[in-house]
């Protein structure tokens, strides 16, 4: 009984760590229990040890909250050593968890990158909706950029895009990105952006891997000149910003 006793008493001290400590933990139930186990003995003895009523068997409320206080320390702690040294960082979702999860903040679907399926032919606009999409991520918190799969997650291939290149290859294609979004963005950009490809349902994916920017990113359209317009993501859309919304988003993100 006495074993069962300590097994709840860290169950109750461990769960309620972790609705106390902000942020990501990455512990098990089981560990949070343990947690709570050792901050119980700990805090429970240092309160009695203070008041001279002895060790961890003298309960009161005051050793209870000692207990609690404890729990949520090393919690802190550990949780604070586990996102410092990346320790149990939570493994990246796969292409197919990413699709399956459809879109959202962080998460953008393309059919294309530039082949207009009902024209059939290169399509300036597809083009720079991607280059506005990335901007958008790049002013944000980032995010994925998946071309090949269409809104409701049906993969469609690259096969239209590859049809564009004179040689039809995952190698021309992260060229021809790479170089679509330094012209639009400029290569500053490019130190937060990756391509990978990948399979999803028997079909070539392109994967576009967006880091937060540390500075305002804005989009050029070759055709217009200079237009330097400040795009965001918001939701799971992407969105322009007018000059005086740009200030203060500004202000809130980058200041």
């Amino acid at each position: 009984m006495f074993i069962l006793a300590i097994l709840l008493l860290g169950l109750a001290l461990g769960s309620a760590a972790r609705l106390l400590v902000p942020g990501r933990k990455p512990f098990s139930l089981a560990e949070t229990t343990i947690v709570g186990m050792v901050g119980a003995a700990l805090g429970a003895t240092g309160w009695n040890l203070a008041l001279g009523d002895g060790g961890f068997d003298r309960l009161s409320v005051g050793s209870g909250l000692a207990a609690l206080a404890a729990s949520v320390a090393i919690l802190a702690i550990l949780t604070w050593v586990a996102d410092r040294f990346a320790w149990r960082r939570q493994p990246a979702p796969t292409v197919a968890e990413l699709i399956e999860g459809g879109e959202s903040s962080t998460v953008e679907h393309k059919s294309t990158a530039r082949w207009n399926s009902h024209t059939h032919k290169r399509d300036d606009a597809l083009e720079m909706v991607i280059a506005k999409t990335v901007a958008g991520f790049l002013n944000a918190e980032g995010g994925t950029l998946i071309i090949g799969v269409d809104d409701d997650g049906r993969p469609v291939g690259l096969d239209g895009d590859l049809s564009l290149m004179k040689t039809p290859d995952t190698d021309r294609y992260e060229l021809w990105l790479m170089d679509h979004l330094e012209r639009t963005l400029g290569k500053p950009a490019l130190a937060f952006v990756s391509l990978s490809f990948d399979q999803y349902e028997g079909h070539d994916v392109a994967v576009v891997h967006i880091k937060p920017s540390d500075r305002p990113v804005f989009v050029d359209e070759p055709a217009q000149g200079r237009t330097a317009d400040f795009y965001v993501r918001m939701g799971n859309s992407t969105r322009r910003l007018l000059t005086d919304e740009f200030a203060d988003y500004q202000r809130s993100r980058w200041t």
